[in-house]
């Protein structure tokens, strides 16, 4: 039994070379740097998950952030995924390797999205509102789009006017670099900060009212204002109209956050388009972008131009009961005059119910006091 015991020793023994024993020093060395390596490993987790979590925070607060912080925050992201994958390997005797091609793979297609430039959007610049449809509303906006359909397709009277597109808000903020001005101005502003909202939006205001319009696009702008003259008449002042994408649409009214101008002569045209385009980023213009989710360079702003009427009589038309969309009626808001004391507010407006039936019979009307009448001063305004 004895004699068996060198034997069978031998047996387990064949074919397996003798681990070498590592000296203490060489233990030592390689738990300090296995333990350096855990170390920046969990380091490196707690500040993407920071990281992560602030730009999560971001996006539900309601703050505005341009693409800047975004890249930024990616790239401390990617830094920090990386640093983790390197000390693992390290740990783990390079067990995870794979990890790094999945890592590049992921990185390079984050990269693609975050350097992908918009274009330009191609278009024209001007366009008439003979040839304005819902069709063209990724041009013209929702607004615009709708009135050129009213006028094409239904054939009821309209006012004759052209539209100052997308592409010509994209030309004018391209030629004047605004777009990362305005994002640096706004992209840190606290909602609930209600003073350092109004400053930036001043700023922002401010810095578009005094930039200057390309020459081509001023060109065209008053090129189809004399167009726009040969069918109306002379010198005849407009009204210039807010028609940005996204409003009066499904996902956003944005109703009453634009300006609008009545009664404009033609020597203020270019400058009162310029105001309508700084009206994007009143206070409560950007409140509401931020409040319903959208992005700052989703919302071109498009402005129809169209010719003055001096109403004897405005109002606004309800084609639904917006207290009961069961009911088939129209709902009419009306006062003397122009319009603009419906949308502000400042008077009871006179109230008129009528059947969708022919023969449109009004069903109610309530008339009110009315205090107060907008006209057209003879020059402008």
């Amino acid at each position: 039994m004895v004699a068996l015991t060198p034997f069978i020793k031998s047996l387990f023994r064949k074919g397996r070379k003798p681990v070498p024993r590592e000296s203490p020093e060489a233990l030592r060395s390689m738990f300090k740097a296995r333990y350096r390596s855990f170390k920046a490993l969990l380091n490196a987790n707690n500040s993407t998950l920071q990281l992560m979590s602030g730009l999560e925070k971001a996006l539900q607060s309601g703050h505005s952030f341009g693409m800047d912080f975004i890249r930024a925050n990616c790239a401390a992201i990617s830094v920090n995924v990386n640093t983790i994958i390197q000390n693992l390997n390290e740990i783990a005797s390079n067990r995870y390797e794979g990890l790094r091609y999945v890592f590049r793979e992921i990185e390079n297609k984050i990269n693609q999205i975050l350097e992908e430039k918009k274009e330009l959007r191609k278009g024209e610049w001007v366009i008439p509102l003979r040839a304005v449809d819902k069709d063209m509303a990724d041009q013209v906006g929702s607004k615009m789009a709708n009135l050129g359909e009213i006028m094409n397709r239904v054939n009821l009277p309209v006012p004759e006017g052209f539209v100052i597109t997308a592409s010509a808000y994209e030309l004018f903020m391209k030629y004047n670099k605004l777009r990362e001005e305005i994002d640096r101005r706004i992209q840190t502003v606290d909602l609930e900060d209600l003073e350092r909202l109004h400053e930036a939006s001043t700023d922002v205001q401010r810095l578009i009212l005094r930039s200057p319009l390309p020459a081509e696009l001023e060109k065209a702008i008053l090129s189809a204002y004399r167009d726009l003259e040969e069918k109306t008449e002379k010198g005849i002042n407009v009204s210039l109209r807010s028609s940005a994408l996204s409003q009066d649409t499904q996902k956003g009214s944005f109703s009453g956050q634009y300006r609008s101008e009545l009664n404009v002569s033609h020597e203020s045209l270019t400058n009162v388009y310029k105001e309508i385009l700084a009206s994007k980023y009143s206070p409560q213009a950007i409140t509401y972008r931020l409040n319903m989710g959208f992005r700052d360079e989703d919302i071109a702003m498009c402005v129809g131009c169209m010719a003055m009427v001096d109403a004897v009589a405005s109002g606004v038309m309800y084609s639904r009961d917006p207290g009961n969309i069961r009911n088939n009626v129209v709902l009419i808001n009306a006062v003397w005059g122009l319009g603009k004391l419906v949308g502000d507010g400042r008077v009871t407006p006179d109230l008129f119910v009528v059947s969708k039936k022919s023969p449109h019979e009004i069903l109610k009307k309530e008339i009110k006091t009315k205090d107060q009448k907008f006209v057209c001063l003879p020059q402008e305004g």
